[in-house]
């Protein structure tokens, strides 16, 4: 009974060590992780409106106003969904003229070398410069001016349909 009690003591011992170790650590990477976040997200907001140089946020975390010199050059949102392996986390702006400005894909678990390839260059020019009614994968729907990208058509139907219907929210006015 003794050697269990003892065992039991040390068990918590180590726990309690434990716990106390990955709560400084936590607390001293905090502020450092938050700013890699924060910077992360400026240059999507960049990469995305390439004409903007500032960037007011409407919504936080999904929408942001886009402007150069104190005039408005349109909007830069966030838009989610669930892909093939998890979510997709993606940035989108849009000019005043309702067009796209760019495309980044800021996260996702898809396949590697298959699913993954939402985040090349090759899949995301094409968004650039399409409305919403020519967002939608080509073998989906006749206006649909996107690609998909070979034996990943869930990754790509996921990334058009998030930019699509985000992108219609906020033209139906439910987004501000």
């Amino acid at each position: 009974m003794k050697g269990l009690l003892r065992l039991v003591l040390v068990l918590f011992l180590v726990c309690g060590i434990a716990a106390g170790a990955l709560s400084f650590v936590n607390a001293a990477t905090r502020e450092r992780i938050s700013g890699f976040a924060r910077q992360e997200r400026e240059e999507a907001l960049k990469q995305v409106f390439p004409a903007a140089g500032e960037f007011r946020e409407v919504l936080p975390g999904r929408q942001w106003e886009a402007a150069a010199g104190g005039q408005a050059l349109g909007f830069v949102f966030a838009a989610s969904i669930q892909g093939y392996s998890g979510p997709i986390l993606s940035f989108f702006g849009l000019d005043t003229g309702n067009a796209l400005t760019g495309v980044k894909v800021l996260s996702h678990s898809e396949t590697p070398g298959l699913g993954a390839k939402i985040t090349e260059e090759k899949f995301l020019k094409q968004f650039r410069g399409r409305s919403a009614e020519e967002i939608a994968l080509r073998r989906d729907d006749p206006r649909g001016q996107i690609d998909a990208i070979s034996a990943a058509t869930i990754s790509s139907r996921a990334v058009t349909f998030s930019l699509r219907s985000t992108l219609e929210q906020f033209l139906k006015g439910e987004l501000k």
